[in-house]
């Protein structure tokens, strides 16, 4: 059996939440399901009791407690998949260092010592380490492993909302160019920018993908909140962030006043969704949760990625709603960037808010050619990062 320690990027109670719809935990579940009977071993992001109240998750981790103490808490999820947990106490400083805390969060002395403690526990002796978190390069420093991976996805240098620790973020990928012997990403962009700013010699690309057996053709059941909007439906599924172009968005909605344009998902950039203008054929349903999002998908009629072209602005994305929206058949509209380009065999690419408008008239019009949705399931996926690493 191998065995590989997971860093992933979002917390484990949110993954729970929200269901695994995130590039992070879909390679977690892909792991522990494997045929090969991959151990997988959850090093969750630390966490404190006031972060725990304001996001209304539960303090808890449904599964086994196989060993606890301080603080630090040790789970079985089930034969191939554990979880190690630490809710802080260091509640002060969280607040005042927001995202920096976690730097050093990660690299507590007995948080690694705990984790080690529990690797012991199940007697794993030799063990990847699988890092898709920037925050966690100290801990991957500390921890021994077979072969260290970065998954680099997305390039958090140019997000505006870590601005003010840019500095330590650029730290953190330097490091991890030291500590680990390759890297992957999403995007070709990121494959650019990183060799030429951190001297990388090993970075592949792997590309998000698609659970196929969340987003198969079958039909499926219409949600209650869909059924009394007019149909057709224009249907954006994803989460509200700058990537958005709202001026174009705002344009393709005034000029398409026959069609109900629905948004499902979390607001992230409140900005944003404020500047949306709120016409009556415009109809924002709140974030679903995974297991009941692809009901939603299902039932647009056509699907829409309109987001931002400009090169300074975008951040290596590799939108996995784009595969989502594909593997269900529908027809796909977006703009150029963030990976679309690749997948103009299978979806339709607009550079004007004339040219989008013009694409979403012609009611389930399909002229593109299916995907194969095995070759960009979740699993293929997987199945390259281990080629990989047996070469």
């Amino acid at each position: 059996m191998k065995n590989v320690l997971v860093i992933p990027f979002h917390d484990w109670r949110k993954i729970i939440k929200e269901g695994f719809r995130t590039r992070d935990s879909h390679f977690i579940e892909s792991l522990s399901a494997h045929k090969n009977k991959i151990r997988t071993v959850v090093i969750n992001r630390p966490i404190t009791l006031l972060e725990i109240v304001a996001t209304k998750k539960k303090q808890k981790i449904s599964g086994e407690i196989l060993f606890s103490k301080k603080g630090f808490s040790f789970y079985k999820i089930n034969e191939e998949l554990y979880v190690i947990d630490y809710i802080s106490k260091d509640i002060l400083n969280h607040y005042k260092k927001k995202h920096s805390w976690y730097f050093d969060a990660y690299s507590n002395k007995e948080y690694v010592s705990f984790i080690k403690d529990c690797l012991e526990l199940l007697n794993i002796k030799n063990q990847h380490i699988l890092s898709q978190n920037i925050f966690a390069y100290k801990l991957v420093d500390a921890l021994s492993g077979t072969k260290k991976i970065f998954d680099a996805w997305d390039n958090f240098i140019k997000f505006s909302s870590y601005k003010g620790i840019r500095d330590e973020i650029v730290n953190g990928y330097k490091e991890y160019a030291r500590i680990c012997d390759f890297w992957i990403t999403n995007s070709k962009d990121n494959i650019s920018d990183f060799k030429s700013k951190f001297n990388l010699e090993a970075i592949h690309l792997i590309k998000n993908g698609v659970d196929k057996n969340r987003f198969d053709r079958q039909t499926r059941d219409l949600p209650n909140d869909l059924k009394n909007i007019p149909t057709p439906i224009v249907g954006f599924g994803g989460k509200i962030t700058h990537l958005i172009d709202v001026d174009l968005l705002n344009e393709v909605i005034a000029k398409t006043p026959n069609k109900s344009f629905v948004f499902v998902g979390q607001i992230l950039d409140k900005n944003i969704f404020k500047r949306i203008k709120k016409t009556q054929n415009f109809y924002y349903l709140g974030d679903k949760h995974y297991d009941i999002y692809p009901n939603y998908v299902h039932n647009f009629d056509i699907c829409i990625v309109p987001y931002i072209v400009s090169k300074e602005k975008q951040t290596g994305a590799n939108t996995i709603k784009v595969y989502e929206y594909l593997a269900t058949g529908k027809k796909v509209v977006g703009t150029r960037g963030n990976g679309l380009e690749d997948l103009n065999d299978f979806l339709y690419i607009a550079d004007s808010s004339d040219e989008f408008s013009e694409l979403l008239k012609v009611d389930g019009e399909q002229e593109k050619i299916q995907i194969d949705i095995d070759h960009y399931s979740w699993d293929s996926k997987l199945s390259k990062l281990l080629r990989i690493l047996k070469e």
